[in-house]
């Protein structure tokens, strides 16, 4: 087919924006640490923080109660700090850990060839399990924290007594409607590093149902983590590394009692997974919670609360 003049011009012109697109964008995809944050923590101030020294990293924790342990673990981009309803509670019955893993909050990772893929995140927990001295526990995890927690009661069911999921990717099924942003090359990298406080706040408000709850504090606490550059760049690598087929090829080794809590008005996840979720997990029950977003526990605590608190019982 014969180009004709004016399709050759459309072309150098588009290659020209093009490449200014590409000078423009590159270093801030590769080169710049993104916005950072100057926020002190104040939830920091009110529980003690607590450091759990491995070869793998210094796993920052808080820990209350007494009684057996159960170990909460945020999801993506999250930390401790979104427990901070849940913890106290289940602290009436329990020693409850929040840890922050390899990419939240506070935890400094020592491994430089963390791969931040499902085998990585399981010997992270396995490592913090092993650095506090729990044999065996309850697992507590929310959206990625969820199928890290997965992983690891498939990989190793003698170490899970109980295991509940809110909110979690398993299956090999639809993903977060964002995921081919981060996946994608450079795009990925932008997504990130540009990712300032405003955007930030915007991706939280969009995991809840009910917006009015989302404080200035609770975009601060979160924010100022995850805008380091080793936890963006864990972030950025979890997107593009979590297989979700080895969680899905692994649900029938899951030995623990199992409840999947869901939110029914998740706009990240859709709710239909957490029936197809429980019914591949011997003997797991899942519970829609209506009107409730993907960060479940913090959209209705007082809907989630209890029925963790039976569930651990």
């Amino acid at each position: 087919m014969k180009i004709r003049p004016w399709q050759r011009r459309l072309v150098l012109v588009l290659s020209a924006v093009l490449a200014v697109l590409c000078a423009v964008a590159l270093p801030a995809a590769y080169a710049w640490d993104g916005p950072g944050s100057d926020y002190t923590s104040r939830y920091l101030t009110r529980v003690e923080s607590r450091y759990a020294d491995t070869d793998l990293a210094r796993f920052h924790y808080t820990v209350q109660g007494s009684g057996s342990p159960v170990v909460l673990i945020a999801g993506g981009a999250l930390w401790g700090y979104s427990w901070r309803d849940v913890l106290p509670e289940l602290a009436r019955e329990h020693t409850v850990y929040a840890v922050d893993l390899p990419s939240q909050g506070y935890t400094e990772l020592r491994q430089r060839d963390f791969a931040y893929d499902l085998h990585a995140m399981s010997a992270a927990i396995g490592a913090f399990l092993d650095a506090v001295g729990l044999e065996r526990t309850a697992l507590v995890g929310h959206s990625w924290g969820g199928a890290w927690s997965l992983y690891f009661a498939e990989q190793h069911p003698e170490r899970v007594q109980r295991l509940a999921l809110l909110d979690s990717p398993g299956l090999d099924a639809e993903k977060a409607p964002i995921t081919p942003v981060f996946r994608t090359p450079v795009l990925g990298e932008l997504a990130t590093n540009l990712t300032g406080r405003g955007f930030y706040a915007d991706s939280v408000r969009g995991t809840f149902a009910h917006q009015e709850l989302v404080t200035e504090e609770m975009i601060d606490e979160g924010y100022a983590p995850f805008a380091t550059p080793a936890n963006r760049a864990g972030f950025l690598a979890l997107w593009r590394n979590l297989d979700y087929r080895l969680t899905d090829a692994g649900l029938f080794r899951v030995t623990a009692p199992t409840l999947v809590l869901w939110g029914g008005a998740d706009a990240w996840l859709p709710a239909s997974q957490a029936g197809r979720l429980a019914d591949r997990i011997p003997g797991a029950t899942a519970t829609l919670l209506p009107g409730c977003g993907h960060t479940v526990h913090e959209d209705c605590p007082a809907e989630t609360i209890p029925l963790l608190a039976e569930f651990l019982r």
